[in-house]
């Protein structure tokens, strides 16, 4: 009886496994296989991937940053109305834009009035973001959020809205979509 309850010990432990490695493999290739969306006029705050955080234009709008995370891929900077960047930290290509980001506090969830190009923000509805974006989208689950994302395959650009329960955005994230 010993060696048949390790036996199926085992069989459930190799499901369990299978079963997240085929859903996170499902989720990391989900986006390669969605249908393109044309995202070459998508922005937030003004600005898009690929931009540079050095430029007089993101100077002149944002200032110097208010704080920095520590990451060994990218510089990421918080800057003021609420936007996070995720940029290049080698010479050559210093400060080029790779993600921004919109989110909040927990305690001002929906506060932030930064948007898409598009008109979407945090607070909006997920109902929205399928009305103005479209039907060509991946779909994931992260950090109890439920993404749904764009990506368009001409510009390797994503553009990701992380929503919380209820269906609202709590989250905004356009992407080089490299970055991982």
């Amino acid at each position: 009886m010993g060696k048949m309850h390790h036996k199926r010990k085992l069989i459930i432990v190799l499901i369990i496994i299978g079963t997240a490695l085929g859903f996170y493999v499902y989720s990391a290739f989900s986006e390669k296989l969605t249908k393109s969306t044309d995202l070459s006029d998508e922005s937030i705050g003004g600005f898009k991937v690929f931009d540079n955080i050095s430029s007089p234009e993101f100077i002149r709008d944002y200032g110097e940053p208010i704080d920095q995370d520590n990451n060994n891929a990218y510089d990421y900077y918080y800057w003021k109305g609420g936007l996070k960047t995720a940029s290049i930290k080698t010479e050559e290509d210093k400060g080029k834009i790779k993600r921004l980001i919109i989110s909040s506090a927990d305690d001002d969830l929906f506060e932030n009035s930064l948007q898409t190009s598009k008109g979407i923000k945090l607070g909006s509805k997920k109902a929205d973001v399928l009305s103005k974006y479209g039907d060509h989208y991946y779909k994931s689950y992260e950090q109890g959020a439920d993404i749904i994302g764009y990506i368009d395959h001409k510009r390797n650009i994503t553009l990701e809205f992380w929503c919380v329960q209820g269906g609202r955005v709590a989250e905004i994230r356009l992407d080089d979509a490299d970055v991982m």
